[in-house]
C-alpha cells in the first residue's frame, strides 16, 4: 500500500489483523505510517500507546495517548489506559514524570477529578505540599465523596501542619470506606498532631487490624503511643515495624526518642550508634540522637547532632527545624565552657532564620491607644496542666486585678486535667489553640484585640514562638519558663528581676530587659506531702548534700567542686535525684565522674524518686548547679527548711539561685567563685545546730518574703504591663 494511497480506516483494520496474527512489529509499523500522515488519528495513536505500554515504554505510551485524546471529538473513554501508565509511574516512584503526565491530563480535561488526584499524589511524593494541596482541592471539588481523594488531601494538610482541617476530610473518608487503611492511618496521624492522642491510638489500632503487614502503620501507631506517654507500647510497635520492613529507616529516630522518654537513655544512644550509617541522611535521626545525647549529659556530641539535623534544609517555616534549633539553644544554655556572648550569637542566628522572615506579616494595630484603659492581656502557653509552671503561673492569674486587666489564655496543653480546670476558672477567656497554625493563632490574637501578649514557654517544647514572630499584639514579652532570651527581635520585653539580669547584661538579650521591683515570680508550693522533718544528720551522723537537678546541669565544673566539698568533709555523702537518672547505666556513668576525683561510689546515692518532697527530707544542704542553675527545686528546698549554696554565673539562667535567695533576703548563700561556693557549703555543713534552726524557721521566713506574696507580685506585674503599654501609646501617639 503506497503512502499516497493510504486509507487510514482500511490501514488500521489491517494493523489490527496483523496484531491478532502476532505480527506486532508489522502492525506497529503500519500504525506509525498512519500517524505520520494523520498525526491525530485517534485509533492509531491509541493502538501505538497500547503497544508501547506492553513493551514497558511509559513515556512513549503517554505521548501516543495524548495525541489520541487531542484528536478525539470528546474525551476518550479509554482514558483509563492513561491511568494505567500513571500507576506505573507511582509503582516505579517516577514522581516527576507522574507530575508532568498528570499535569497534561488536567489541562486537557480540567473536569477529570482523578487526573487532579494523580497530580496531587505526584506533588505529595516530591514534598511540594502547597502545590499538592492546590491540586487536591480541584480533585475534592469534582469528587467530594471519593475516599481516596479525601485521604490524599488529608495527607497534604498534615504535611502543611493544618491537622485540624485534615482530620475533617479524613473522618469523612473513613465514614465512606471504614476499611480504607490509608485513610485510617492518615486520620490517626492528624489526631495525634492535634493532641487527641488516645483517639489517635484507637484509630491506628483499626488500621493495624485492617492490614497488620504494613510497617509504616505500626510506626505511626508507635508514635501515637509515644505521644500518649505509653512508651513501652510504642517501642514494641517500632520494633515490629523494623521486623516487617528493615529498610524503613525513618523508624529509628522514633525508636530512639521512645527509648529516651522511657528512661532508657543509654539504650537509646546505643540504638543511635548502631543505626547511624543507615540513617545518616535523615534529619529526624540526628534530632532524636541529639536529644538522647543531651539527656545523658553529652553536650558537645548533642550539639554536633543538632547541627547535622539543621544542615539538610533551611525552611524558615519548618516546625521540625525550629524545634531542633530550640533544642540546640537549650544545650548551649547549659554548656559550661562557652562565653555568654557566643551563646547569645546563636539566638541571633535563630532570629535571622526563623524570626525575621515573618516580618512580612507585621502590620499596624487597631487597638485603642488609651494608656489608662483596662488592658487585654494574653498568655500563650502549653503549660496549662499539671506541670511545674502551676506553682508560678496559677497564683498570678488568680490574683490579677480584673478591673485592670482582662485575661485571655491561649492554651495548647498536651492534655487537660484537674489543674487545667483551675486555670480555666482563673481567666476571662479560654482559647484552645492546639489545632491552630501559627498564622491562624496570630490572626485570632489580633481579632481579640490583645494589648499585651505574654510568651510563657520560650524555647521549651510545644512553644509558639512562630506566633510571636508575626507580632500579633502591640506589646509582647517573655516571662517565666525558659529563663533566658527568646532571641526574637519581634518580642519587645524580657520580664525579670534585678538579681537575674544586672545592669551590664542587657546586650545579651534580644528583648528590652524589664526588671520588676521584687522577684520575677511568686511561688505557691504543693503542700500535700511537704511536712517538715528534722535534718537527717541528727539521725545518721552524716551530712547529706543534695541536688534534684537534671543531669545536663551537672557538668565537669560542678562535679569537680562537689567532689572537692565531699573530699574536704569525709563524713558526708551526696544525693543526686531526678528523672534523668531512671537508667542504671546513666547513674553509673555519673558516679564514674566523681570516682575520677577519688569519691567512693558508696558515698553517692543517684536515682529518681517521686514526689520530690520525700527526697528533700533526706538532704541537709542543697547544692545548686552552674553555670545553669536549678529551678523549682531550689524553692522546694527552701520551703522544706533546707539552705542551698549557689554560684552567680552568666545571665540569666546562671542567676536563678541568686534570684531565689535575694527574694528571701539570704544573699550570704550566694557565691561569686567556685572556691567561695565550696567554702560556703562547708561552713553550713559544720554548723549542725544552725541546720536544725533553719529546718525549723526557713519555711516561715519564706512565707513572709516577697517570694510568696501573691497579691504583691500580681500588682508588680500589672504595673509592668501598664508601663509597657504607656510606652507603646506614647511612641505611637497619633
Amino acid at each position: 500500500m503506497s503512502k499516497a494511497g493510504l486509507h487510514p480506516g482500511n490501514a488500521f483494520k489491517e494493523a489490527k489483523a496483523l496484531y491478532k496474527a502476532n505480527q506486532t512489529e508489522k502492525a506497529k509499523a503500519l500504525c506509525l505510517r498512519i500517524v505520520q500522515q494523520y498525526p491525530l488519528h485517534q485509533d492509531a495513536n491509541y493502538f501505538l500507546a497500547k503497544l508501547a505500554f506492553e513493551a514497558g515504554l511509559n513515556e512513549e505510551s503517554l505521548l501516543f495517548l495524548q495525541k489520541a485524546f487531542t484528536g478525539a471529538q470528546q474525551f476518550n473513554s479509554d482514558k483509563h489506559a492513561y491511568y494505567q501508565v500513571l500507576n506505573r509511574y507511582i509503582q516505579s516512584h517516577s514522581f516527576e514524570q507522574l507530575e508532568i503526565a498528570s499535569l497534561w491530563l488536567t489541562g486537557f480535561n480540567p473536569k477529570d477529578g482523578i487526573a487532579w488526584d494523580y497530580l496531587g499524589i505526584s506533588r505529595l511524593e516530591q514534598g511540594k505540599y502547597p502545590e499538592a494541596y492546590e491540586a487536591l482541592q480541584h480533585a475534592v471539588a469534582l469528587l467530594p465523596n471519593n475516599p481516596h481523594v479525601l485521604a490524599n488531601i488529608g495527607n497534604a494538610l498534615i504535611s502543611l501542619e493544618r491537622c485540624a482541617e485534615a482530620a475533617t476530610y479524613l473522618r469523612k473518608a473513613v465514614s465512606i470506606d471504614p476499611a480504607m487503611v490509608v485513610a485510617q492511618n492518615n486520620l490517626g496521624n492528624a489526631l495525634r498532631m492535634i493532641g487527641q492522642t488516645q483517639a489517635a491510638v484507637d484509630t491506628l489500632q483499626i488500621a493495624v487490624r485492617l492490614n497488620p503487614g504494613l510497617a509504616y502503620v505500626h510506626n505511626n501507631l508507635g508514635l501515637a503511643y509515644r505521644e500518649n506517654t505509653q512508651y513501652s507500647e510504642g517501642i514494641k510497635c517500632f520494633y515490629t515495624a523494623l521486623e516487617l520492613q528493615p529498610d524503613l529507616i525513618q523508624v529509628y529516630p522514633n525508636l530512639i526518642d521512645a527509648l529516651r522518654q522511657n528512661g532508657e537513655v543509654q539504650r537509646a544512644i546505643e540504638c543511635g550508634n548502631e543505626a547511624m550509617d543507615r540513617c545518616a541522611n535523615i534529619p529526624e535521626f540526628w534530632g532524636g540522637y541529639g536529644d538522647a545525647l543531651r539527656e545523658a549529659n553529652h553536650l558537645d556530641p548533642a550539639i554536633e547532632a543538632y547541627m547535622r539535623a539543621l544542615s539538610f534544609k533551611k525552611d524558615s517555616q519548618s516546625s521540625f527545624n525550629r524545634k531542633i534549633f530550640s533544642n540546640l539553644l537549650f544545650c548551649l544554655n547549659y554548656h559550661p565552657d562557652l562565653p555568654a556572648e557566643a551563646i547569645f550569637g546563636a539566638y541571633q542566628d535563630f532570629d535571622q532564620r526563623f524570626g525575621l522572615p515573618n516580618k512580612v506579616f507585621w502590620r499596624p494595630f487597631d487597638n485603642v491607644r488609651d494608656p489608662n484603659k483596662r488592658l487585654k492581656v494574653g498568655y500563650v502557653a502549653q503549660a496549662f496542666y499539671n506541670q511545674v509552671c502551676k506553682y508560678f503561673l496559677l497564683p498570678l492569674l488568680e490574683k490579677h486585678d480584673k478591673s485592670q486587666v482582662e485575661v485571655y489564655a491561649y492554651a495548647n496543653p498536651p492534655f487537660e486535667d484537674e489543674t487545667t480546670e483551675y486555670y480555666k476558672k482563673s481567666v476571662d477567656h479560654w482559647i484552645y489553640t492546639r489545632e491552630m497554625t501559627d498564622a491562624e493563632l496570630a490572626e485570632r490574637i489580633r481579632a481579640d484585640g490583645i494589648d499585651v501578649l505574654i510568651d510563657v514557654a520560650g524555647h521549651t517544647n510545644s512553644n509558639r514562638l512562630g506566633v510571636f514572630a508575626r507580632k500579633p499584639a502591640p506589646v509582647s514579652l517573655h516571662w517565666l519558663e525558659y529563663g533566658y532570651t527568646t532571641g526574637l527581635t519581634a518580642i519587645d520585653y524580657y520580664l525579670t528581676d534585678k538579681a537575674t539580669v544586672t545592669d551590664n547584661c542587657a546586650h545579651l538579650f534580644s528583648e528590652k530587659v524589664w526588671c520588676l521591683d521584687g522577684p520575677a515570680y511568686t511561688y505557691r508550693p504543693d503542700v500535700r506531702k511537704a511536712e517538715l522533718v528534722p535534718p537527717p544528720v541528727l539521725e545518721t551522723g552524716v551530712i547529706t548534700f543534695g541536688s534534684l537537678s537534671r543531669s545536663v546541669r551537672i557538668n565537669h565544673k560542678v562535679v569537680k567542686v562537689w567532689s572537692a566539698i565531699l573530699d574536704a568533709m569525709p563524713n558526708s555523702r551526696l544525693i543526686i535525684n531526678s528523672g534523668d537518672f531512671k537508667d542504671v547505666k546513666v547513674q553509673d556513668e555519673m558516679a564514674s565522674r566523681f570516682m575520677q576525683y577519688g569519691i567512693d561510689r558508696s558515698r553517692l546515692e543517684i536515682g529518681f524518686t517521686s514526689p520530690s518532697w520525700e527526697v528533700l527530707k533526706q538532704i541537709d544542704i542543697g547544692l545548686d548547679c552552674f553555670p545553669h542553675n536549678s529551678g523549682t527545686t531550689l524553692l522546694e528546698s527552701i520551703y522544706m527548711g533546707i539552705p542551698f549554696i549557689t554560684l552567680a554565673d552568666r545571665p540569666s539562667v546562671g542567676r536563678i539561685g541568686a534570684s531565689v535567695l535575694r527574694g528571701m533576703g539570704r544573699d550570704e548563700w550566694v557565691a561569686q567563685t567556685e572556691m567561695e561556693y565550696a567554702q560556703k557549703a562547708l561552713i553550713l555543713a559544720h554548723d549542725v545546730d544552725g541546720l536544725v534552726h533553719l529546718r525549723q524557721t526557713l519555711r516561715a521566713e519564706m512565707e513572709a518574703s516577697p517570694l510568696m506574696d501573691e497579691p504583691g507580685f500580681a500588682c508588680d506585674v500589672e504595673k509592668a504591663y501598664r508601663g509597657m503599654w504607656e510606652i507603646y501609646c506614647k511612641e505611637n501617639a497619633q
